[in-house]
């Protein structure tokens, strides 16, 4: 009966953590036998960051474990562990929940039986920055009541939509409307009223949801 009930207890915690869950959970005391990765390189992009190592020869090892984290003056800030892989024959990982222009700090360890290796050397990544801004915006009073916004579209062929930003009076940038499409070049406002002065800018967003800097503003008074 007590069997039963602790099986359908991790049942329960796995439906409701799922894989991931399970792993963070996992917790493993130091093995100095077991031989950890070395020679880790990294291929930093904007929003990724892929890892490859050499094959993994000792047969006691049955994974590996990846660690984390952002530099910082907090000395207490510690790892955390972002991915497991239960593979030793596994030779790359890719992390898909950094940002661009960041640095990480990254250290591996292999595993056994609830066991890890001493962790690796830490390796030092920045991503890549983000995208250029959009090189040229201009607003103009298409008619009373009505601005027109035109722009170059963006060279990057991995932008797929703009992001309009507008200030009304040097007030705070606030969220307009988001165009979709690369070459898509214009958006008209007819939230516009006569006594006021509007900014714009342009954000361009690629296909993977990053965004670049904003443009320069454009400013016009009606």
């Amino acid at each position: 009966m007590k069997k039963s009930i602790l099986l359908l207890s991790v049942l329960a915690l796995i439906i409701f953590n799922g894989c991931g869950g399970i792993k963070g959970l996992m917790i493993y005391d130091t093995d100095p036998t077991l031989k950890s990765i070395t020679q880790v390189r990294a291929l930093p992009m904007m929003s990724s960051v892929g890892f490859e190592w050499e094959k993994i020869k000792d047969r006691r090892i049955h994974g590996i474990n990846i660690y984390r984290k952002v530099p910082s003056n907090q000395e207490d800030q510690e790892f955390k562990r972002i991915g497991s892989i239960g593979n030793r024959y596994a030779t790359h990982f890719v992390d898909t929940h950094v940002k661009p222009n960041t640095k990480y700090l990254y250290t591996f360890t292999t595993f056994a039986l609830g066991k890890e290796s001493k962790r690796s050397t830490v390796l030092r990544v920045t991503t890549r920055p983000t995208f250029a801004a959009v090189s040229f915006v201009k607003a103009y009073k298409e008619a009373p009541g009505v601005v027109k916004l035109l722009w170059r579209p963006h060279p990057s062929q991995r932008v797929n939509a703009y992001i309009i930003e507008r200030s009304v009076n040097d007030g705070t940038w606030k969220y307009m409307s988001q165009v979709e499409g690369q070459l898509m070049a214009e958006y008209i406002d007819t939230f516009v009223r006569s006594g006021n002065t509007y900014a714009y800018r342009i954000i361009a967003k690629s296909y993977d949801n990053i965004r670049s800097k904003a443009s320069q503003a454009t400013q016009i008074s009606l």
